[in-house]
């Protein structure tokens, strides 16, 4: 297998990943702009997650399945370019509820190309390899995340917030064309038909090992989203930040997301031999920490510790996702690659649309953050206690 293409097709995967989360991740960075526009409460805000998180639930399972079957180009390209032409619609949006539509909309289109990129990771690349290349792939979304902190909150000040998200949909529809064009398949992927060990969702069912997996990603996607929907306005609201201070920010703790999607990868596959227990654990303990920490920070806490903190935040609750793509698609086999990705996400985002907005009631009943981010800190410890239930062979 010629490593240099490997690469290439790899990073177009990752290009199209980034574009549709400039989108995605656009919608917590412009939040403040939402919020006060539409004069939402924090339970509101909360809502909005859960509907774009919706969309993206929805669209976890069939876009697995549209990988095993048509292949990963399709998926990849036509999802990206759908991507940007939902999203371009905003300039339509003047109520709340259509703005709830819109963003169902846009949370479907922007994770369908999710699975067939894990898929493509998992036929390009050998087991010893994987959790770097998946790291590398899911890197795409926190960079991603990092360039709308950066760039759409400037935008929106200059112009508007809705001009700045149909601008990242034009550039989405181009990088989808870019991809249809250039993106080949592994040579060993299978379409149209599964294996006699891997007949359906069912099949992965029935493998033990799935479980804590699940429950680690229903758990984090949680936690991720919540300090992704909240975080702007924690900085604003009772750190006292400016928006652009607190878009730099967040920008930074999207970074280390992406640097930490790549790093834990090749913590997994070097130090601990391709096994991702290990690091998914590390990564649990630090995430404890650094949330217990946030909830005792005040309007005079120096910014170096909030930037220390934020950057771990990135590291942990964003940084998790590739290795467990990886460990799903591992347990799974290649043949149902596709298919446990976008159970994991579907899983993933159900728990974001049903527990995210908890945080937000959270903030409204007791008046501050800290009883949230305690409480975000204690689901993660659960999490690390299904994890332990783990078997993971090598």
């Amino acid at each position: 297998m010629n490593s240099k293409k490997r690469w290439f097709f790899l990073g177009l995967a990752t290009l199209s990943q980034v574009s549709v989360a400039v989108i995605r991740m656009g919608i917590p960075a412009l939040m403040p702009f939402i919020k006060n526009e539409l004069n939402l409460s924090h339970i509101k805000v909360g809502l909005i997650t859960s509907v774009l998180n919706g969309g993206a639930a929805a669209a976890g399972i069939p876009g697995g399945m549209a990988a095993d079957r048509w292949g990963e180009r399709m998926v990849i390209g036509y999802g990206t370019i759908a991507s940007g032409i939902v999203i371009i619609g905003i300039n339509g949006v003047s109520s709340f509820p259509t703005l709830l539509l819109l963003l169902l909309l846009t949370g479907f289109a922007t994770t369908t190309s999710v699975p067939a990129g894990g898929r493509a990771v998992a036929g390009w690349f050998q087991e010893k390899d994987r959790g770097t290349a998946m790291g590398v792939r899911q890197m795409g979304i926190p960079l991603g995340g990092a360039i709308s902190a950066f760039a759409l909150p400037s935008l929106a000040v200059s112009f508007d917030w809705r001009f700045a998200l149909a601008l990242s949909g034009v550039i989405a529809i181009g990088i989808g064309f870019i991809a249809l064009r250039l993106y080949e398949e592994p040579p060993t992927s299978v379409h149209g038909r599964m294996s006699s060990q891997a007949v359906g969702l069912k099949s992965l069912l029935t493998q033990n090992n799935m479980y804590p997996v699940l429950l680690y990603a229903i758990i984090f996607s949680v936690a991720q989203w919540s300090y992704l929907t909240y975080l702007m306005l924690y900085l604003t609201e009772t750190l006292l930040l400016p928006i652009t201070l607190a878009a730099n920010l967040l920008a930074l703790g999207q970074m280390c997301g992406a640097g930490g999607r790549i790093g834990w990868g090749l913590l997994s596959d070097r130090l601990f031999g391709g096994k991702r227990k290990p690091a998914l654990f590390l990564i649990g303990v630090f995430a404890i920490l650094v949330t217990v920490w946030t909830s005792f920070f005040s309007p005079q806490t120096p910014f170096w510790q909030l930037s220390i903190a934020v950057a771990f935040m990135g590291l942990t609750l964003q940084g998790w996702n590739g290795l467990t793509h990886t460990l799903a698609s591992e347990v799974a086999g290649t043949q149902m690659a596709g298919r446990a990705v976008g159970l994991i996400n579907t899983i993933g985002f159900l728990g974001v649309i049903f527990v995210t907005p908890v945080f937000g009631l959270l903030v409204d009943w007791g008046g501050s953050y800290r009883l949230a981010w305690l409480a975000l800190a204690c689901l993660v410890l659960v999490a690390l206690s299904g994890l332990s239930l783990l078997r993971e062979k090598r």
